[in-house]
């Protein structure tokens, strides 16, 4: 607060100026550096009239330090040179030191110019002599502010105290008698302050745990260990019990001495039944596994005779299988024999005999005379009959054994059926064959032979198709025969469905070669047969043939 001061005129009865004020200074300062401490600072009144003019005309290096400047800085000014210092008390207190003779104690000052840096300083004035004022200055900043701050952390803290509700938080005298009490504690125990305040801690536990020194040990686990931990039931006001968490610490002063204890109780009651219905939950899941497990053992053992039946029936099925293969193989080989015979015996001896009777039919048209026209037209029409009779027969001994295949092999007998098949339906086919001759044996050569036939007919009942593509390949020592039309396709899955004879038996003479075939078809855009039969044989150029 700004304050303007009157010049006061005074005059000191009794004053003597025998010396000058500089040399006063001198006698004076250094004595009182000696004796004090502290920061000190000499002032001479310059002018009684104006109090501006006290002068600084001393000072130790610990009133420069606490201030924040130097010696040389603050020695000579005066109080004209401090022009926030005027508008405070401080003149006038240093005018009524002068006057009286009686120090005057201002307290903790809080100060700040450009010649003394901010802080809150201690200052004590005193008379000297006549004109000559001391004063006695520390800073006391880092204190107070300490000061300050422990006095909010304390307040803080009794705010935090009395806010917490789930703990109940009180202190204890060294002898275990209750001298503090918070909100929670009034909460969880049911006591106020003024009813517990003095009581011994042992109010708050079971008969029990009193009959046993209960709370005489949980203090004496704390003066030696500085804090003791426990929980257990515990007792409200009302007589009830709840399950308590206890946590008590010991407290002692800067010297070591015990000064009482502070004691933290939280209220587990709903966390133990919680932790109880989970360990009645956990039993029952136990009890209710074991049960389970017992059940499973008794499955998994059931299992294991049903895997061991299943693995004997499999094993059961495969051999059939096997047997199934081996005697379809022998049938194919028996059938495939009984065709190459019948075929024979066709082309052998209905052959004969077909051109035994031609000739005798050629006989008697010899011998008959020109007026038995009607006996030379039935020589005629039974001849052309016998002609017809051994093509056709030539035809189903070709079908039930080609005789190509026999004489020639199976790259000619391929060729003669694509002719055949082309002659037959007009639908163009074109074969390609590798150019290097190759020999196979008659099973796998009746089988790859028989599977294009019954491709063809496939192609020629079903397809609707106006072109063909076959072709016999070497793969990797694999023997590859496809053929590929370009008619309406089908749908595997209904095909299969229908399982159509000549398709199981086409897969059966590949399987029967320890081959695979493949059918792909896609409607409206062909089907391609796919036969891989393993052999072992060099890669071969291929070459086209029609």
């Amino acid at each position: 607060m700004s304050r303007h001061w009157r010049h006061e005129q005074y005059t000191h009865e009794g004053r003597a100026a025998q010396t000058q004020p500089n040399e006063a200074a001198q006698n004076l300062f250094p004595d009182i550096l000696r004796e004090l401490p502290v920061g000190v600072v000499l002032l001479h009144l310059e002018d009684p009239s104006d109090f501006r003019s006290f002068k600084i005309v001393g000072l130790n290096a610990a009133a420069a330090e606490i201030t924040g400047s130097t010696i040389e800085t603050l020695q000579g000014r005066t109080l004209a040179d401090f022009p926030q210092l005027l508008e405070t008390h401080f003149p006038r207190f240093c005018l009524r030191v002068s006057r009286t003779g009686e120090p005057e104690d201002l307290g903790a000052v809080s100060y700040e110019d450009e010649l003394i840096r901010s802080g809150i300083y201690s200052v004590r004035l005193f008379p000297v002599s006549d004109d000559y004022l001391g004063i006695a200055v520390a800073d006391v900043t880092k204190r107070l502010r300490a000061e300050q701050a422990l006095r909010e952390s304390e307040a803080r803290f009794r705010l935090l105290v009395e806010g917490v509700q789930e703990y109940a938080i009180f202190q204890l005298d060294p002898t275990g008698h209750v001298i503090s009490w918070n909100a929670g504690a009034e909460r969880l125990k049911g006591y106020s302050t003024d009813e517990i305040i003095g009581k011994h801690l042992s109010v708050f536990y079971t008969p029990e745990d009193t009959q046993h020194s209960k709370p005489k040990q949980m203090l004496e686990k704390a003066v030696h260990e500085g804090r003791s931990e426990d929980e257990g039931w515990r007792v409200r006001k009302d007589g009830s019990r709840f399950w308590a968490h206890v946590i008590i610490t010991a407290l002692r002063g800067p010297d070591g001495n015990l000064q009482g204890f502070a004691k933290l109780t939280r209220d587990m009651s709903e966390r133990r039944e919680k932790l109880e219905t989970l360990k009645k939950a956990n039993e029952e899941l136990e009890l209710r596994v074991e049960r389970r497990a017992a059940v499973l053992i008794k499955i998994n053992e059931e299992l294991r005779v049903e895997i061991a039946e299943r693995a004997r029936a499999e094993g059961e099925l495969r051999t059939s299988l096997h047997l199934l293969r081996a005697l379809a193989a022998r049938l194919q080989h028996v059938r495939e024999e009984e065709r190459l015979f019948v075929a024979q015996e066709i082309h052998d001896e209905l052959g004969q005999v077909c051109t035994a009777l031609k000739m005798d039919l050629a006989l008697i048209g010899s011998k008959a005379t020109k007026k038995q026209t009607q006996l030379q037209a039935k020589v005629t029409t039974a001849s052309q009959l016998v002609d017809d009779m051994i093509v056709t027969l030539r035809r189903i001994a070709s079908e039930l054994r080609p005789r190509a295949l026999d004489d020639l092999g199976l790259q000619a007998a391929l060729e003669l059926q694509a002719q055949e098949f082309e002659s037959r339906t007009g639908i163009p086919c074109h074969l390609t064959l590798p150019e290097e001759p190759f020999a196979l044996d008659p099973d796998k050569s009746i089988a790859i032979f028989r599977i294009f036939q019954e491709s063809l007919t496939n192609v020629a009942r079903h397809a609707n198709a106006t072109h063909v593509e076959a072709s016999l390949t070497w793969e990797s020592e694999h023997l590859v025969f496809q053929v590929q039309d370009n008619g309406k396709g089908f749908n595997l899955e209904e095909t299969a469905a229908r399982k159509s004879l000549g398709l199981l038996g086409m897969q059966e003479r590949a399987l029967v070669l320890n081959g695979e075939l493949k059918l792909q078809g896609v409607p409206g855009a062909g089907t391609t047969m796919t036969l891989r039969i393993p052999l072992a044989r060099s890669s071969t150029q291929p070459k086209k043939s029609c």
